[in-house]
């Protein structure tokens, strides 16, 4: 999770002309949709995008303080990051969508992926192939994980890990009932490399026996009409 906590502050004003005004103040616009409704918000553009990287994916819970000015008074809420818009070419905010998600109803997401160990497949010359990068798992908004961790140091070439072999943590279940790889080991064993080469010899050996037995046949012949020539 992220250390550092999300503020914002709530804005009465809304369109194109409010929204630039705000960019040139250094904040940027944001919309806060869930339970609450959908709140408009306005940030300070470079602390949100410093602690935004912080953060492992869109998928990470992060707390935000919102304070109304109206009356100062403020609330906090965990919330997920729903999209992110940036400027084209200069590296800063633009817009920001977050959901709060109700504490009590299970949630899917798409968690990412992590690869941990040494493949003794690749070790010997295979490709480790990430078939999928995240997993979708269903859980509490509290218990949703930063990263799923799958351990490759078993797998030799043609090996695959399965989604249902993958350890989940506790309260975190998958949404999918289907049980497709999402990592597999691929390319050409050495000891197959080692029989191919023998078998391409072999038929190269077994050519050039043939020609030879045609040359000896062309001499046989011209030793005949050598024959009959002297008698």
């Amino acid at each position: 999770m992220v250390q550092n906590q999300l503020v914002a502050s709530i804005r009465k004003t809304r369109g194109k002309s409010a929204n630039h005004k705000l960019r040139q103040a250094g904040k940027i616009p944001a919309t806060l949709y869930g339970q609450r409704g959908n709140i408009l918000l306005e940030m300070t553009e470079e602390s949100t995008r410093h602690i935004l990287e912080k953060m492992s994916g869109m998928h990470e819970l992060v707390p935000i303080t919102v304070t109304d000015p109206s009356n100062q008074e403020n609330w906090t809420a965990k919330v997920l990051l729903r999209e992110v818009q940036k400027h084209p070419y200069k590296h800063k905010l633009i817009h920001l969508d977050f959901w709060e998600l109700p504490e009590t109803k299970p949630q899917v997401v798409r968690i990412p992926v992590h690869v941990t160990g040494e493949s003794p497949g690749v070790k010997s010359g295979g490709v480790l192939q990430m078939v999928v990068r995240e997993i979708p798992v269903s859980c509490l908004p509290a218990d949703i994980p930063s990263k799923l961790v799958v351990d490759v140091s078993q797998l030799e070439v043609g090996d695959s890990i399965k989604i249902q072999e993958v350890e989940l943590p506790e309260k975190v279940s998958l949404s999918t009932e289907e049980n497709y790889a999402i990592i597999s080991i691929v390319g050409r064993a050495p000891e197959e490399e080692e029989e191919v080469e023998e078998i391409e010899g072999e038929e190269v050996e077994g050519e050039g026996e043939g020609e030879g037995e045609e040359g000896t046949e062309k001499d046989t012949e011209g030793d005949s009409q050598e024959e009959k020539s002297k008698g």
